[in-house]
């Protein structure tokens, strides 16, 4: 590397772990909108430096395109799954000790992760439940049990979730399950 791509690599990183402390998505296109500014340029060309050599950068295209490749293979493997239980498994498949290590921002952030568990907290940075898919399969025979109903309403079993950890909204829980009656058979 240059000395000038080291100089714009070195503020990369410095606007990718501002954005994350921040407690926000780390975008590619907000670390470039960042960067542009902060040089007063329009674009790489203006910089004098081909984005494909800045290395924080290409780390950071790779992580987000890696996060999305998970999530697009974990909506066809998976039948059950938390938010809670999801970040160690990204974790290991970025090859870091945890989700934050990768500097992506908060994982409920992420825009895969939100259009595949349609999360949806109240509030901004509000924790993600700690509830785990164990948790949710012993309510759910729990639930079956106080029903003893051959056929089960899971928007009631939903709602019996949200009232349990004391929150308002089912799209608060952070679950992804693929199909409640599959858990119906493998009991």
């Amino acid at each position: 590397m240059s000395a000038l791509e080291e100089s714009i690599d070195t503020k990369i990183c410095e606007i990718i772990l501002a954005i994350h402390l921040r407690q926000n998505f780390v975008s590619v296109e907000r670390v470039e909108q960042d960067l542009f500014e902060h040089y007063r340029v329009k674009s790489f060309r203006e910089l004098g430096v081909d984005h494909r050599n800045l290395k924080s950068l290409m780390n950071l295209i790779h992580r987000i395109k890696d996060v999305t490749f998970y999530m697009q293979i974990f909506e066809q493997i998976f039948n059950l799954c938390t938010l809670h239980d999801l970040g160690p498994l990204l974790a290991r498949f970025l090859k870091v000790n945890s989700y934050d290590d990768a500097h992506l921002g908060p994982m409920d952030e992420h825009p895969d992760v939100k259009r595949v568990f349609k999360y949806k907290p109240r509030k901004r940075h509000q924790p993600i439940p700690n509830i785990t898919s164990g948790q949710i399969i012993n309510a759910f025979l729990a639930f079956q049990d106080k029903h003893q109903q051959r056929r089960y309403d899971y928007e009631e079993f939903l709602d019996e979730l949200v009232e349990q950890n004391q929150l308002q909204k089912r799209e608060e829980l952070g679950i992804f399950c693929k199909s409640f009656p599959y858990l119906t058979e493998v009991r």
